[in-house]
């Protein structure tokens, strides 16, 4: 009678730890995303805010007045937080790199099973080419832009615009350091891939390949999810479609109303306001009362949209955690195998994040308002202060949670990343299934990633260079 051979000497993927500094990078990318379509969501409004004032209560001069001064003084967060979040992923999406390459070369130096091949999205962070590539640009727009700007601040700021130069110097710097890091980690990166490779072969990286299931899904795969779950798909498919519907027929709208009412703007200026019959004026104000209905709602059911998703993750988890308790299971559909084989988040505080930046926008907005900071900015805000000083203490409240949430996003999401880790690493050595190739390279030039369809740790030798 012959023995099975063990799981563990059967060539597989292994999902390796990346420690709790790894946990902490990817929770705040999982925030960070989010975020900045709150911000996007934010801006949407703002657009609904200003265009209200403007025209839909022009009759009420005090309160179409204090909404634009929110609609603009708010655009002010929208820009800050947008750069300030983009900065921050391309820094995080570095140190994810980094943390992954470092923890799986930690593997391989401490022995690990050569049968125990790295997981696919490990290896493509490993083999990125370039790598850091998403910082680098960051960095070399930073120190760019910075050192434009400061030429040109030089020529034209007097003594006390001197605080300006210095902060373009000072981003310039940074960019600049910037680059400099990004350069000099590429060299520690590439040795920790040599090493890494040094420890699973190509052949070895095959062998775990070709146990794994191909990743193309069929309609068997789709029909076989329990009826309630696709029931539960459905919805949040709906909630998302029409609110991207509300969004692309209110946008239209916006286009159409400010095509009738500014026929002569350009790309810079909004042009003059052209007046029309009362008739007319009245069906202008409708739309803008619609346009207004048509964001509210799409933020809305995007917002929605974020909770039945978690609903729906939620159920998913469910299904393979009874499949993988069940030794006689047949294999789940390959899509809810693809989906969770790679790193998944958790949706509920994802929309956390979401509702955390269009407070922050509005708090932020409300905030410097109420307290007279926009007056030194522009005339256009003058006497804000008596209009919104009243608010400003609700204005900190809604600061000070929309930055609670952002943190209780993170915590939440490190802390369920150990079961998610668990999750996943069972999934991967149980029914290992083939990522979807991606194509790379220029038009007409595309070929399949190698880190997407078969062994790609050891770097391929330079081509030399054609003959003349």
């Amino acid at each position: 009678m012959t023995t099975q051979p063990r799981a563990a000497d059967q060539p597989h993927w292994r999902v390796y730890p990346v420690g709790l500094a790894g946990n902490v990078v990817n929770a705040a990318i999982n925030a960070l995303a989010p975020f900045l379509l709150g911000i996007g969501a934010a801006f949407v409004l703002l657009l609904a805010v200003a265009m209200v004032g403007e025209e839909a209560l022009a009759y009420e001069p005090a309160v179409s007045g204090a909404l634009d001064q929110l609609a603009r003084a708010a655009m002010v967060p929208v820009l800050v937080l947008a750069l300030g979040a983009g900065v921050l992923t391309t820094v995080l999406l570095a140190l994810r790199e980094v943390i992954t390459s470092k923890a799986v070369a930690r593997a391989s130096g401490e022995g690990a099973l050569r049968t125990a091949v790295p997981h696919p999205s490990q290896v493509d962070l490993v083999t990125a080419q370039p790598p850091f590539f998403a910082f680098l640009v960051m960095a070399v727009l930073v120190a760019g832009i910075g050192l434009l700007m400061s030429v040109i601040a030089a020529f034209t700021v007097n003594g006390h615009e001197l605080p300006i130069l210095w902060g373009f110097l000072v981003a310039t710097g940074v960019g600049g350091v910037f680059v400099l890091v990004a350069l000099a980690g590429r060299s520690a990166h590439h040795r920790r891939r040599l090493t890494i490779a040094a420890h699973w072969t190509p052949a070895d990286e095959q062998a775990a390949w070709r146990r794994a299931a191909p990743a193309r899904s069929t309609a068997d795969d789709e029909t076989a999810l329990p009826p309630d779950l696709r029931r539960r798909q459905r919805r949040a498919t709906w909630f998302e479609y029409v609110g991207i519907v509300c969004f692309a027929l209110g946008f239209s709208l916006m286009q159409l109303w400010l095509f009738v009412t500014h026929p002569f703007r350009s790309m810079t200026d909004a042009g003059p306001r052209v007046g029309y019959g009362d008739g007319v004026e009245v069906v202008l104000v409708a739309g803008v009362w619609v346009f207004a209905a048509l964001m509210v709602a799409a933020v809305a059911l995007l917002v929605v949209g974020f909770f039945a998703d978690s609903d729906v993750q939620r159920r998913e988890q469910e299904i393979l955690r009874a499949a993988l308790d069940d030794p006689a299971a047949t294999r789940p559909p390959r899509v809810l195998l693809r989906k969770y084989a790679n790193h998944q988040p958790v949706i509920f505080v994802q929309a956390l994040a979401l509702l955390a930046a269009l407070g922050a926008v509005l708090g932020w907005g409300v905030y410097s308002l109420g307290t007279g900071r926009m007056e030194d900015v522009a005339t256009l805000y003058g006497e804000a202060d008596e209009t919104f000083g009243g608010f400003v203490p609700q204005a900190l409240v809604t600061l000070a949670i929309s930055a609670a949430l952002v943190l209780v996003a993170v915590v939440w999401d490190v802390a369920a990343s150990a079961r998610g880790y668990e999750l996943r690493s069972r999934v991967v050595e149980r029914w290992p299934i083939k990522p979807a190739p991606r194509m790379v390279g220029e038009d007409g030039k595309k070929r399949p990633d190698p880190a997407s369809v078969g062994p790609s740790l050891t770097p391929k030798p330079e081509r030399q260079t054609a003959r003349r």
